[in-house]
């Protein structure tokens, strides 16, 4: 193997969805990455979701990495949906639904209703909030002004740096695939050829803030809006009556991050790639309650879906050295998977030989190989601080949503990340250490 061709191999990094549970998660990855020197290499940050907010905010503090550690640590402390239900721009209208009903219900005033007035306010008191729900409580332009004050102030796109590229992936309502904002170009795969035939349809993002992009990665469907794009950020304002960018978060095309770095037709593909998903595992029991149950139930299938099918042609199909691991992963099973792996031949030729993994020792026992293996990389040593059995369980149930964590589960969960990544990386992208 030859060591300048791997110095020219580009690395990426995908951060997955999961709220501020994979945020913590991912701390972990990029601590473990600075550690081993590996950080400053990456070419290429693709995210989603959670994902999109550490990253974000890492690359704009990536020049000192102690203070962005302890800045975000901080960060994630403060509750993004607490910032949301305590604006007065949730609360008045609130209080008005809250007020409205009391008037309707008790009839405080004496107004004498009729029936059918009280029936034609009954039918506007429910319909009303549910037809035009974004105009009464916009809660993405909520959480867009919860962004800034926690995490992004009044940064723009323009203010993300050239290197390491970070693509803030989100999915577009209107073309069913996903919408990319970086430093210098921000769009649709799907506009370059557009469907009514016309010229490809650009768009100049500089001045685009990162809150609203990073908003529009975590809109997850229901509670939040589609983030739109303006006219002022199309190059030909008259392309604005052609398209409607309408997005939402990027979890729902593609929850690992991974796509864009897969993709060889993509301008953001990378040679090496290091996935982190702390997404939440699919859980095994379902109890339907309601609606809007079965509504997220469904919501966890296709997303398990999307996963699986990621899994089969951009991990274990590609012959790219792709490290992935997930917040729920034991430790000791890393290394029986990759020997599992290594036997049904989805494992690099390349990686192999780093590893001195022949076609005769793979014949032996998957027992005698994991031993082999743990030795090789030295498993022993990279998990003594790790986490325990108990202490994944717990962490793999911390709700994925954007609530303020605790200091002891932001340092389980980035302890945890950091075990999983130099594990991974090891067993599955060792070209990166020559």
């Amino acid at each position: 193997m030859n060591k300048n061709d791997i110095t020219k191999k580009r690395l990426g990094l995908a951060l997955s969805g999961g709220g501020y549970r994979a945020a913590a998660f991912h701390l972990g990855v990029l601590r473990k990455l600075n550690t081993l020197k590996i950080l400053d290499k990456i070419d290429v940050i693709s995210t989603i979701s959670g994902g999109s907010i550490i990253g974000a905010y890492y690359v704009l503090n990536r020049n000192n990495f102690e203070s962005f550690e302890a800045s975000f640590k901080q960060n994630l402390q403060k509750s993004c949906i607490k910032k949301i239900v305590t604006n007065w721009r949730f609360l008045f209208p609130v209080i008005f639904y809250i007020f409205f009903g009391y008037i309707i219900f008790f009839d405080p005033f004496n107004f004498n209703f009729s029936a059918w007035i009280i029936s034609i306010l009954v039918g506007l008191y429910i319909l009303l909030p549910l037809i035009f729900q974004f105009r009464f409580i916009s809660f993405t332009s909520l959480k867009i002004k919860a962004y800034k004050a926690i995490f992004f102030g009044e940064k723009t796109l323009s203010d993300l740096p050239s290197y390491p590229i970070i693509a803030i992936n989100a999915t577009n309502l209107s073309t069913g695939t996903l919408w990319t904002f970086s430093k210098n170009k921000s769009s649709d795969s799907s506009y370059e050829f557009p469907k009514d035939g016309g010229n490809s349809i650009k768009f100049e993002c500089g001045e685009f803030p990162i809150a609203i992009a990073v908003a529009s990665s975590t809109s997850v469907p229901v509670p939040f809006n589609p983030v739109t794009i303006p006219s002022k950020y199309f190059k030909n304002i008259e392309d604005y009556s052609r398209v409607k960018p309408m997005l939402i978060d990027g979890g729902l095309y593609d929850n690992q991050g991974i796509h864009k770095l897969s993709q060889f037709n993509s301008s953001y593909s990378c040679d090496i790639i290091i996935a982190s998903d702390g997404s939440q595992p699919f859980g095994k029991e379902y109890k339907s309650g309601n609606t809007f149950s079965i509504l997220y139930r469904g919501i966890d299938v296709m997303m398990r879906k999307i996963k699986n099918l990621q899994f089969i042609r951009d991990v274990y199909s590609s012959d790219r050295e792709i490290a992935y691991f997930s917040l729920d992963w034991k430790y000791e099973q890393c290394v029986v998977e990759f020997v599992k792996a290594a036997k049904n031949n989805l494992v690099p030729k390349d990686v192999l030989l780093f590893h001195q993994l022949n076609k005769n020792d793979l014949e032996s026992p998957v027992n005698e190989i994991v031993k082999v293996i743990k030795d090789r990389i030295g498993l022993e040593d990279i998990i003594k601080n790790g986490l325990n059995e108990k202490e994944i369980d717990f962490i793999s149930k911390i709700s994925t949503n954007l609530t303020a964590l605790k200091k002891n589960q932001i340092d389980l969960l980035s302890k945890h990340g950091e075990v999983l990544t130099e594990i991974q990386i090891k067993l599955y992208c060792p070209t990166i250490f020559l």
